[in-house]
């Protein structure tokens, strides 16, 4: 086993337009998140990474960049308190 890690991929930045609500409801969410020990941001992300692996297969496309992510996974305890993701 050795020290070194590989570094992981740079990050990229998608914006979706939702309802404000959505928005201030977020920003709630993840205050609370943050001050349990959660990471609300990472269990966006491993959602975002689901969907375009389920959309890419739906499309039947292949040989695309999102063959390559892979989901965190680091924060399924926030589903629903298990740790096993909803």
């Amino acid at each position: 086993m050795g020290i070194l890690k590989r570094k992981a991929e740079k990050n990229g930045s998608i914006v979706v337009r939702v309802p404000e609500s959505a928005t201030k409801e977020y920003a709630t969410l993840r205050e609370i998140a943050d001050a349990n020990g959660f990471d609300l941001a990472g269990a966006l992300t491993d959602t975002v990474l689901d969907w375009l692996k389920r959309v890419r297969k739906e499309l039947g496309v292949t040989n695309l960049e999102t063959e390559k992510l892979s989901v965190r996974k680091a924060s399924t305890a926030i589903v629903n308190g298990s740790g096993e993701r909803a």
